[in-house]
C-alpha cells in the first residue's frame, strides 16, 4: 500500500482555508455558482462540480485544487474519489 501523499492533502487544507477566508466575498459575487480554488485564487467559476472537474483536469491535470459550490449553509456530501476516475484500484 502506497503512503498518503502528505503534501497533497496539506495543499487541498489550504485552498479551503483560502475558501473560508473569501466566503463572505464569495457569497456576494458567486452564491449558488462552484468555484475552484488554486494556490488561494479563485481561478474559475462554473454551474456545475461536472463542469468544472473537465476544465480543471484539461487545464491542470491532476493538481491540487479546491472544486466547491459556494453555499451559505454548507451541506456534507460523501463522493467517492473513484466516481470521478481520481482513485484506481488493482485487484489481484
Amino acid at each position: 500500500m502506497k503512503p498518503v501523499n502528505t503534501s497533497f492533502e496539506e495543499d487541498i487544507l489550504q485552498e479551503y482555508r483560502a475558501y473560508e477566508t473569501m466566503k463572505d466575498e464569495l457569497l456576494r459575487k458567486y452564491e449558488g455558482k462552484v468555484v475552484v480554488i488554486r494556490k488561494g485564487k479563485v481561478i474559475g467559476v462554473y454551474n456545475s462540480e461536472e463542469e468544472a472537474l473537465k476544465d480543471v483536469l484539461e487545464k491542470f491535470g491532476l493538481k491540487p485544487v479546491l472544486i466547491k459550490r459556494v453555499l451559505r449553509e454548507e451541506k456534507t456530501e460523501h463522493l467517492p474519489a473513484y466516481t470521478y476516475g481520481l482513485l484506481t484500484v488493482a485487484v489481484g
